[in-house]
Protein backbone atom coordinates (compact mmCIF):
# COMPACT_ATOMS: atom_id res chain seq x y z
CA UNK A 1 0.00 0.00 0.00
CA UNK A 2 2.72 2.18 0.55
CA UNK A 3 4.19 1.84 -2.65
CA UNK A 4 1.02 2.59 -4.60
CA UNK A 5 0.51 6.08 -2.82
CA UNK A 6 4.56 6.57 -3.74
CA UNK A 7 3.40 5.24 -7.03
CA UNK A 8 0.61 8.01 -7.41
CA UNK A 9 2.64 10.96 -6.42
CA UNK A 10 5.01 10.47 -8.70
CA UNK A 11 2.62 9.37 -11.78
CA UNK A 12 0.65 12.48 -11.04
CA UNK A 13 3.95 14.91 -10.75
CA UNK A 14 4.75 13.52 -14.34
CA UNK A 15 1.49 13.81 -16.46
CA UNK A 16 0.06 16.58 -17.96
CA UNK A 17 2.70 19.58 -17.31
CA UNK A 18 3.59 22.93 -19.27
CA UNK A 19 6.78 23.33 -20.81
CA UNK A 20 7.90 27.09 -20.14
CA UNK A 21 10.69 28.56 -21.68
CA UNK A 22 14.38 28.17 -21.11
CA UNK A 23 16.58 25.56 -20.19
CA UNK A 24 17.50 23.60 -16.92
CA UNK A 25 21.30 23.61 -16.08
CA UNK A 26 22.44 20.57 -14.01
CA UNK A 27 25.67 20.04 -12.62
CA UNK A 28 27.34 18.81 -9.10
CA UNK A 29 29.55 16.06 -8.15
CA UNK A 30 29.65 12.40 -7.70
CA UNK A 31 32.00 11.45 -5.04
CA UNK A 32 33.51 7.88 -5.26
CA UNK A 33 31.23 6.64 -8.41
CA UNK A 34 32.61 3.98 -10.42
CA UNK A 35 30.31 4.76 -13.68
CA UNK A 36 31.12 7.25 -16.81
CA UNK A 37 27.54 8.61 -16.74
CA UNK A 38 24.22 9.70 -15.26
CA UNK A 39 20.91 9.27 -17.28
CA UNK A 40 18.23 12.06 -16.31
CA UNK A 41 14.95 10.42 -17.35
CA UNK A 42 11.37 10.04 -17.49
CA UNK A 43 8.20 8.72 -19.78
CA UNK A 44 8.99 9.65 -22.92
CA UNK A 45 12.44 11.08 -21.92
CA UNK A 46 16.02 10.06 -21.28
CA UNK A 47 19.30 12.29 -21.22
CA UNK A 48 22.74 10.86 -20.67
CA UNK A 49 25.32 13.24 -19.09
CA UNK A 50 28.87 12.42 -19.13
CA UNK A 51 30.78 11.68 -15.71
CA UNK A 52 34.38 13.55 -15.71
CA UNK A 53 37.01 11.31 -13.86
CA UNK A 54 36.78 13.22 -10.82
CA UNK A 55 33.07 12.92 -10.78
CA UNK A 56 31.76 16.14 -11.90
CA UNK A 57 29.25 17.16 -14.81
CA UNK A 58 27.38 19.53 -16.02
CA UNK A 59 24.77 19.92 -18.86
CA UNK A 60 22.04 22.30 -20.40
CA UNK A 61 18.51 20.62 -20.79
CA UNK A 62 14.93 21.60 -22.25
CA UNK A 63 12.11 19.53 -20.79
CA UNK A 64 8.89 19.29 -19.66
CA UNK A 65 8.45 20.17 -15.88
CA UNK A 66 7.85 17.15 -13.67
CA UNK A 67 9.62 14.59 -11.70
CA UNK A 68 12.72 12.52 -13.43
CA UNK A 69 14.86 10.17 -12.43
CA UNK A 70 18.42 10.75 -11.93
CA UNK A 71 20.21 7.21 -12.37
CA UNK A 72 24.17 6.06 -11.67
CA UNK A 73 24.28 2.12 -12.69
CA UNK A 74 21.86 1.03 -10.38
CA UNK A 75 21.08 3.50 -8.27
CA UNK A 76 18.23 6.35 -8.32
CA UNK A 77 17.13 8.98 -6.70
CA UNK A 78 14.30 11.64 -7.66
CA UNK A 79 14.83 15.15 -8.95
CA UNK A 80 11.88 17.91 -10.06
CA UNK A 81 13.08 19.83 -12.98
CA UNK A 82 11.75 23.05 -14.93
CA UNK A 83 13.13 25.18 -17.00
CA UNK A 84 14.70 28.02 -15.66
CA UNK A 85 16.50 26.13 -12.69
CA UNK A 86 20.31 26.08 -12.59
CA UNK A 87 20.05 22.48 -9.83
CA UNK A 88 23.76 21.80 -8.53
CA UNK A 89 23.70 17.90 -6.90
CA UNK A 90 26.80 17.19 -4.68
CA UNK A 91 26.03 13.20 -3.43
CA UNK A 92 27.85 9.73 -3.11
CA UNK A 93 27.70 7.03 -5.52
CA UNK A 94 24.17 5.63 -3.88
CA UNK A 95 22.54 8.90 -3.28
CA UNK A 96 22.23 8.09 0.23
CA UNK A 97 23.67 11.76 1.18
CA UNK A 98 22.20 13.88 -1.39
CA UNK A 99 22.74 18.06 -1.30
CA UNK A 100 20.94 20.23 -3.28
CA UNK A 101 22.04 23.82 -3.95
CA UNK A 102 21.22 26.57 -6.07
CA UNK A 103 17.95 27.50 -8.35
CA UNK A 104 15.19 24.65 -7.68
CA UNK A 105 16.96 23.72 -4.28
CA UNK A 106 13.48 23.79 -2.19
CA UNK A 107 11.69 21.90 -4.48
CA UNK A 108 14.13 19.21 -4.55
CA UNK A 109 14.91 19.35 -0.53
CA UNK A 110 11.47 18.65 -0.50
CA UNK A 111 10.84 15.65 -2.67
CA UNK A 112 13.77 14.30 -1.26
CA UNK A 113 11.72 14.51 2.32
CA UNK A 114 9.02 13.24 1.20
CA UNK A 115 10.43 10.37 -0.19
CA UNK A 116 12.10 10.16 3.14
CA UNK A 117 9.31 9.94 5.00
CA UNK A 118 7.53 7.52 2.83
CA UNK A 119 10.02 4.69 3.98
CA UNK A 120 8.97 5.31 7.66
CA UNK A 121 6.04 3.81 9.47
CA UNK A 122 4.21 7.25 9.63
CA UNK A 123 3.25 6.87 5.95
CA UNK A 124 2.48 2.53 6.17
CA UNK A 125 -1.53 1.73 6.58
CA UNK A 126 0.14 -1.30 8.11
CA UNK A 127 1.48 0.40 11.68
CA UNK A 128 -1.97 2.48 11.70
CA UNK A 129 -4.14 -0.94 11.70
CA UNK A 130 -2.64 -2.51 13.83
CA UNK A 131 -3.03 -0.20 16.46
CA UNK A 132 -6.36 0.10 18.85
CA UNK A 133 -8.33 3.44 18.35
CA UNK A 134 -6.98 5.53 20.85
CA UNK A 135 -3.33 4.86 19.44
CA UNK A 136 -4.28 4.79 15.89
CA UNK A 137 -6.77 8.23 16.50
CA UNK A 138 -2.67 9.69 17.91
CA UNK A 139 -0.71 8.48 15.24
CA UNK A 140 -2.93 9.97 12.53
CA UNK A 141 -2.65 13.52 14.10
CA UNK A 142 1.09 13.19 14.14
CA UNK A 143 0.48 11.98 10.18
CA UNK A 144 -1.05 15.64 10.01
CA UNK A 145 1.45 17.15 12.16
CA UNK A 146 4.30 16.32 10.70
CA UNK A 147 3.02 17.33 6.94
CA UNK A 148 2.01 20.87 8.16
CA UNK A 149 5.49 21.19 9.56
CA UNK A 150 7.16 20.39 5.78
CA UNK A 151 8.32 23.90 4.88
CA UNK A 152 6.92 25.08 0.96
CA UNK A 153 8.18 28.35 0.59
CA UNK A 154 9.91 28.59 -2.78
CA UNK A 155 8.72 25.12 -3.12
CA UNK A 156 6.28 24.63 -6.78
CA UNK A 157 3.42 24.71 -6.28
CA UNK A 158 2.28 21.73 -8.76
CA UNK A 159 4.36 19.65 -5.95
CA UNK A 160 2.94 21.28 -2.79
CA UNK A 161 -0.65 20.55 -4.42
CA UNK A 162 0.00 17.25 -5.23
CA UNK A 163 1.44 15.96 -1.94
CA UNK A 164 -1.21 17.70 -0.57
CA UNK A 165 -3.67 15.90 -2.38
CA UNK A 166 -2.26 12.21 -1.83
CA UNK A 167 -1.95 13.56 2.35
CA UNK A 168 -5.91 13.70 1.46
CA UNK A 169 -5.82 10.39 -0.24
CA UNK A 170 -3.76 8.05 2.28
CA UNK A 171 -5.72 9.87 5.57
CA UNK A 172 -9.21 8.92 3.75
CA UNK A 173 -7.96 5.07 2.87
CA UNK A 174 -6.94 4.91 6.81
CA UNK A 175 -10.25 6.68 8.01
CA UNK A 176 -12.25 4.59 5.99
CA UNK A 177 -10.67 0.87 6.25
CA UNK A 178 -9.65 1.16 10.10
CA UNK A 179 -12.62 -1.06 10.86
CA UNK A 180 -12.51 -3.64 8.95
CA UNK A 181 -8.31 -3.68 8.91
CA UNK A 182 -8.06 -3.51 12.19
CA UNK A 183 -9.73 -6.76 12.80
CA UNK A 184 -7.95 -8.54 10.51
CA UNK A 185 -5.05 -7.86 11.95
CA UNK A 186 -6.00 -8.80 14.97
CA UNK A 187 -7.35 -12.19 14.14
CA UNK A 188 -4.26 -13.04 12.15
CA UNK A 189 -1.80 -11.26 14.96
CA UNK A 190 1.26 -13.25 16.05
CA UNK A 191 0.91 -15.45 18.37
CA UNK A 192 -3.14 -16.78 17.70
CA UNK A 193 -3.85 -20.05 16.04
CA UNK A 194 -3.61 -20.46 12.62
CA UNK A 195 -6.24 -21.75 10.20
CA UNK A 196 -5.59 -24.87 8.94
CA UNK A 197 -5.77 -26.98 5.68
CA UNK A 198 -7.02 -30.79 5.70
CA UNK A 199 -5.70 -33.62 2.70
CA UNK A 200 -4.37 -31.15 0.16
CA UNK A 201 -3.46 -33.43 -2.64
CA UNK A 202 0.59 -34.09 -1.76
CA UNK A 203 2.85 -34.35 -5.54
CA UNK A 204 4.69 -36.92 -4.10
CA UNK A 205 1.62 -38.83 -2.55
CA UNK A 206 -1.44 -39.10 -0.71
CA UNK A 207 -3.08 -36.15 0.96
CA UNK A 208 -1.39 -33.43 3.91
CA UNK A 209 -2.78 -31.83 6.38
CA UNK A 210 -1.06 -28.73 8.46
CA UNK A 211 -1.53 -30.37 11.30
CA UNK A 212 1.30 -33.15 9.95
CA UNK A 213 3.58 -30.56 10.92
CA UNK A 214 2.91 -30.02 14.60
CA UNK A 215 6.44 -29.62 15.73
CA UNK A 216 7.94 -27.47 13.34
CA UNK A 217 8.08 -24.22 11.67
CA UNK A 218 6.13 -23.63 8.43
CA UNK A 219 6.85 -21.45 5.47
CA UNK A 220 3.90 -21.39 3.52
CA UNK A 221 3.48 -20.25 -0.06
CA UNK A 222 0.16 -19.69 -1.52
CA UNK A 223 1.09 -19.44 -5.30
CA UNK A 224 -0.64 -20.26 -8.83
CA UNK A 225 0.79 -21.42 -12.28
CA UNK A 226 -0.29 -17.84 -14.00
CA UNK A 227 1.01 -15.92 -11.38
CA UNK A 228 3.97 -14.01 -12.99
CA UNK A 229 5.16 -12.97 -9.70
CA UNK A 230 5.00 -16.36 -7.89
CA UNK A 231 6.77 -18.15 -10.41
CA UNK A 232 9.54 -15.31 -9.93
CA UNK A 233 9.96 -16.17 -6.70
CA UNK A 234 10.57 -19.93 -7.10
CA UNK A 235 14.27 -19.49 -7.80
CA UNK A 236 14.64 -17.82 -4.29
CA UNK A 237 12.82 -20.06 -2.31
CA UNK A 238 14.76 -22.99 -3.79
CA UNK A 239 17.68 -21.36 -2.34
CA UNK A 240 16.12 -20.50 0.69
CA UNK A 241 15.13 -24.09 1.42
CA UNK A 242 18.25 -25.59 0.70
CA UNK A 243 19.99 -23.22 3.13
CA UNK A 244 17.71 -24.29 5.69
CA UNK A 245 17.67 -28.08 4.88
CA UNK A 246 17.68 -30.43 8.14
CA UNK A 247 16.25 -27.20 9.71
CA UNK A 248 13.41 -27.39 11.91
CA UNK A 249 11.35 -25.90 9.17
CA UNK A 250 9.24 -26.94 6.20
CA UNK A 251 8.94 -24.98 3.12
CA UNK A 252 5.37 -25.66 1.60
CA UNK A 253 3.83 -24.45 -1.55
CA UNK A 254 0.15 -24.60 -1.56
CA UNK A 255 -1.12 -24.37 -5.43
CA UNK A 256 -4.47 -22.08 -5.81
CA UNK A 257 -4.76 -23.42 -9.18
CA UNK A 258 -8.28 -24.43 -10.54
CA UNK A 259 -8.88 -28.15 -10.96
CA UNK A 260 -8.62 -28.02 -15.05
CA UNK A 261 -4.90 -26.79 -14.23
CA UNK A 262 -4.20 -30.15 -12.01
CA UNK A 263 -1.54 -31.29 -14.91
CA UNK A 264 -0.07 -27.71 -15.43
CA UNK A 265 1.01 -27.68 -11.51
CA UNK A 266 2.70 -31.74 -11.73
CA UNK A 267 4.42 -30.49 -15.28
CA UNK A 268 5.73 -27.17 -13.73
CA UNK A 269 6.49 -28.79 -10.54
CA UNK A 270 8.93 -31.32 -12.60
CA UNK A 271 9.79 -28.75 -15.20
CA UNK A 272 11.17 -26.02 -12.54
CA UNK A 273 12.55 -28.85 -10.08
CA UNK A 274 10.38 -27.22 -7.56
CA UNK A 275 11.79 -28.52 -3.86
CA UNK A 276 9.69 -28.56 -0.48
CA UNK A 277 6.45 -29.91 -0.21
CA UNK A 278 4.31 -29.29 -2.99
CA UNK A 279 0.59 -29.65 -2.62
CA UNK A 280 -2.81 -29.00 -4.47
CA UNK A 281 -5.86 -27.24 -2.86
CA UNK A 282 -7.81 -27.76 -5.90
CA UNK A 283 -12.02 -26.68 -5.08
CA UNK A 284 -10.87 -26.24 -1.45
CA UNK A 285 -10.41 -22.83 -0.61
CA UNK A 286 -11.05 -22.55 3.02
CA UNK A 287 -7.25 -22.11 3.82
CA UNK A 288 -7.27 -18.73 1.22
CA UNK A 289 -10.64 -17.89 2.76
CA UNK A 290 -9.46 -18.53 6.29
CA UNK A 291 -6.47 -16.06 5.42
CA UNK A 292 -8.31 -13.31 3.39
CA UNK A 293 -5.89 -13.71 1.01
CA UNK A 294 -6.82 -11.17 -2.12
CA UNK A 295 -3.76 -11.62 -4.18
CA UNK A 296 -0.50 -14.00 -4.77
CA UNK A 297 2.13 -14.85 -3.83
CA UNK A 298 1.33 -14.68 -0.15
CA UNK A 299 3.89 -16.17 2.43
CA UNK A 300 2.57 -16.92 5.70
CA UNK A 301 4.89 -18.37 8.67
CA UNK A 302 3.57 -20.91 11.79
CA UNK A 303 5.16 -22.07 14.78
CA UNK A 304 5.90 -25.93 15.44
CA UNK A 305 2.55 -25.42 17.94
CA UNK A 306 0.23 -24.37 15.11
CA UNK A 307 0.36 -20.58 16.12
CA UNK A 308 0.62 -17.63 13.56
CA UNK A 309 4.37 -15.76 13.54
CA UNK A 310 3.45 -13.64 10.29
CA UNK A 311 -0.10 -13.82 8.62
CA UNK A 312 2.25 -12.16 5.73
CA UNK A 313 5.29 -13.29 5.57
CA UNK A 314 8.26 -11.32 3.91
CA UNK A 315 9.08 -13.01 0.03
CA UNK A 316 12.13 -15.25 -0.34
CA UNK A 317 13.99 -12.87 -1.97
CA UNK A 318 13.00 -10.28 0.83
CA UNK A 319 16.36 -10.07 3.36
CA UNK A 320 14.06 -9.65 6.03
CA UNK A 321 13.11 -13.56 5.98
CA UNK A 322 15.81 -14.58 7.38
CA UNK A 323 16.55 -11.86 9.45
CA UNK A 324 13.42 -13.36 11.31
CA UNK A 325 14.29 -16.90 10.68
CA UNK A 326 17.44 -15.91 12.62
CA UNK A 327 15.09 -14.82 15.73
CA UNK A 328 13.41 -18.70 15.51
CA UNK A 329 15.19 -21.61 16.97
CA UNK A 330 15.54 -23.64 13.70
Amino acid sequence: MKKIFLFVFITSLIIGCKEPKGFVTVSGKIENSDVKELTIATKGYSKKITLEENGTFKDTLKLKKGLYSLSSGTNKTLLFLKNGYNLKINTNSDFSDIEFKGNGKESNDYIKERVAFSKTDMFNPKKYFELEREGFDKKLEEFKKHSATIPVKKVDSMIVAQIENDNKRFIDYLTKNYETKHASLVKFAPGKPSPKFNNFENYRGGTTSLDDFKGKYVYIDVWATWCGPCIAQIPYLKKIEEEYHGKNIEFVSISTDRQNKHQTWKDMIKNKDMTGVQLFAGNDHSFSQAYDIRGIPRFILIDPQGNIVDANAPRPSDPRLKEIFSTLEL
